[in-house]
Formats: structure tokens, sequence, C-alpha cells
């Protein structure tokens, strides 16, 4: 029984660490592509400046890294637009949310903008006797919410529910907190629910 246990364990916990990994691999080889594209170009126009390096990090590095961040910055100011905004929404649901781990990661970027923008909310659970931490996904037209309950010690794979809203209270905490609080086996949970937002159980959106 306990091997078994132990089996299921290092499967799940497996299975959870490539979920993270394929969003986050396939970030890093984008970038990486981008960084060659860019020093590619860069490095010429390094040749006409009088100095190599700034701080010791050559200046085709630098020019490279600065235009990046410039056209990640463009995009970002072209992605505002309604019309980028539709293209994306149909290239986020044909392709993007097929990739294992782009809607967790899509919601926690969310918490970190602005109201206006959809994302998850940390909160605690009533349920029963227990109470359990999670996030709140989406809030139902009912007042219900659809929340996501992170398993230890892998906060990306765990379990939805649809809770009323007297079973729901808000945490005034960053998203990344609920995620640590997972991975940390519960740890912390008295800082956690020293953060409830006084004086309602519901917020609206």
């Amino acid at each position: 029984m306990k091997k078994s246990k132990g089996v299921q364990f290092i499967k799940t916990t497996v299975i959870g660490g490539l979920l993270f990994l394929v969003p986050v691999g396939f970030l890093g080889f984008i970038l990486f592509k981008a960084f060659d594209f860019m020093l590619k170009i860069a490095e010429p126009m390094a040749d006409w400046l009088p100095i190599d390096t700034i701080g010791g990090v050559a200046l085709a590095n630098l020019i490279a890294i600065a235009a990046i961040i410039l056209v990640s910055f463009i995009a970002g100011l072209i992605a505002r637009s309604s019309l980028a905004k539709n293209a994306v929404d149909k290239l986020e649901s044909r392709v993007l949310m097929k990739l294992p781990g782009y809607t967790l990661i899509k919601g926690i970027k969310g918490g970190f903008e602005s109201e206006e923008t959809p994302g998850f909310k940390p909160v605690a659970l009533t349920l029963g006797t227990a109470e359990r931490i999670g996030l709140e996904i989406q809030k139902l037209t009912d007042g219900r919410s659809m929340v996501f309950i992170p398993s230890a010690p892998n906060a990306l794979s765990g379990i939805t529910q649809i809770l009323p809203p007297e079973q729901v209270t808000y945490l005034d905490v960053p998203i990344t907190q609920i995620m640590d609080f997972a991975e940390r086996y519960g740890h912390g949970v008295e800082e956690l629910l020293a953060t409830k937002v006084s004086g309602t159980t519901a917020q609206t959106e």
C-alpha cells in the first residue's frame, strides 16, 4: 500500500512538473530564438560604436536585450487595440488554450493587472468543518464561484468546485503566496487566514 502511494506520488509530481515546464520551456525557447535573431542584427551595429563593452557585458548583447524589450513594449501597445485583442482571443481559443498550463498562467497573470482584467483571486473556502485555500477562477452570474484548490506540493494541479458565496472569503495576498502555500504543504496558513477581507465573503466583478 505504501509502495503504491509512493509510486502515485512520484507519478503525479512528474506529470505536474511537466505541465509546468511545457509552457515555461516554450516561452524560454521563444526568448532564446528572439535573442539569437536580435544578436545577429546588433553585432554589426556594435561595430560602429567606439566601445565594445559596458560594465563587462558585450555591447552587442545589451543592444539585443534592449531591442527585445522595445519590441515587446511596442507589441504590448498594439495588443491593447481592439483589433489585436480579437486576433489574440482567436489565437488563444484555437491554439494557446490547448497548451498544458496556459490557462492557469493566464489567470495568474490577470491577477496582477487592473481590476478590469479577469484574473484569479486568492480565497479561503469553508467546506463543512474544513477550510481550504484556493483561487477563484470565475464569478458566476448567480453569485456562486468557480474555484480551484491547488494540491500540495504541485500548485499547478488540483481540483475545481462551484461554491456558494457564503463559503468563499477573499484574501488580501498576492497570487504567488497561494502558490507558495501549496508548495510548502500548507505551512504559513495562519498568515494567509489573517488577511481575510473583513465584512464580506463575496466580491463582485
